[in-house]
């Protein structure tokens, strides 16, 4: 499991590890509540022109200093869409265009390992895309030659693969 509460939401008791539906759960001891661990929603954009990806270098943690798709976490009562047109607006100074959802990717976020449940969008963008809040570098590349190695989380390289295997059939 990944970090998680020592304690109930609920009434303060302590959590006690069980085994339910065949996985690992936290269930207060005094009133019965149970800690699911559901994954946090978040959003990634796959902007491409003329053939090349766009990827943006991390500049906070966690892994500062790798290549990433642009996006991040919803919030509170936003849609992907919207959360997706913001992120990009504050990552790289750039409206979202025409968001064509491509599919969820599952991760885990963090030294914690907070589950997360990726929203990954094909997106075309209006303005040139400049480093911003907590990007450091913005550079696009050849669709067949992205640095799968040098991206900082394994949702996002199986979200490239997948979009390259099908990216001729998206418009």
């Amino acid at each position: 499991m990944s970090q998680h509460p020592r304690f109930c939401m609920a009434c303060g008791g302590r959590l006690a590890t069980v085994r339910e539906e065949g996985r690992l759960r936290l269930r207060c001891r005094r009133c019965g509540w149970t800690f699911y661990n559901n994954p946090v929603p978040a959003v990634l954009g796959i902007a491409e022109r003329g053939g090349r990806v766009l990827l943006a270098r991390r500049a906070a943690p966690p892994y500062a200093g790798t290549w990433d798709l642009p996006g991040g976490f919803l919030e509170a009562g936003e849609t992907p869409e919207r959360a997706l047109a913001r992120e990009l607006r504050e990552e790289l100074g750039v409206r979202a265009l025409a968001p064509r959802f491509i599919g969820f990717f599952t991760d885990s976020y963090g030294a914690g390992g907070m589950p997360v449940l990726a929203a990954v969008y094909r997106v075309r963008l209006a303005g040139e895309p400049s480093a911003m809040s907590d990007v450091s570098e913005v550079r696009w590349f050849p669709r067949r030659r992205l640095p799968l190695r040098g991206i900082a989380f394994p949702a996002m390289r199986r979200a490239l693969r997948a979009y390259g295997r099908g990216a001729a059939r998206l418009p």
